[in-house]
């Protein structure tokens, strides 16, 4: 291997022997230049990409960080804040959440089932579907209130329906 390095080291000087002191001086110039582009392309920029994707990474991962953080406070928060109100009779709930802003009609009808601490009925008439479907999941989230049963037709105007439920704790 050693001779073969001899030779081609040979033959090279023999090549620049042969061409005049300018050529020389631009042929070694070329040559200085191919190698610093060779050098940057095959080893400096990969190093500075992989460092920019490196950084890139960790500022992603700090703000997944403060994501999972504020969840986490703000499950806490909620926890500790007793969101959940069992104590308030389920009609009153009822009552109260309806007339709020949510629902944005009141219930034509509401008739407590039993001894009226556990489940009532409910009825609307042309109540947007959205709107109730928030209703029923704010119940759920607030109160602990579930539908037992739901009787749901379409409504006089599109996007309402009429629908009788029986909600229970």
């Amino acid at each position: 291997m050693n001779a073969q390095l001899e030779q081609l080291q040979a033959r090279v000087r023999g090549q620049l022997d042969q061409l005049q002191p300018r050529e020389r001086l631009m042929v070694l110039a070329g040559g200085a230049v191919l190698l610093v582009v060779i050098f940057y392309l095959a080893l400096w920029e990969p190093l500075l990409l992989a460092g920019k994707r490196r950084a890139d990474e960790l500022d992603s991962a700090r703000a997944l960080a403060v994501r999972i953080e504020s969840a986490a406070s703000l499950a806490q928060s909620g926890r500790a804040g007793g969101a959940v109100d069992r104590g308030t009779p389920i009609v009153s709930v009822v009552d109260q959440s309806s007339r709020g802003s949510t629902l944005g009609v009141p219930p034509t009808r509401v008739q407590p089932e039993g001894n009226g601490d556990k489940a009532v009925k409910v009825w609307f008439e042309n109540v947007p579907f959205d709107n109730t479907v928030r209703w029923l999941g704010e119940l759920q989230a607030r109160y602990a209130v579930t539908v037992s049963s739901a009787e749901i037709e379409p409504g006089s105007a599109p996007g309402t329906v009429t629908a009788r439920f029986t909600l229970s704790r």
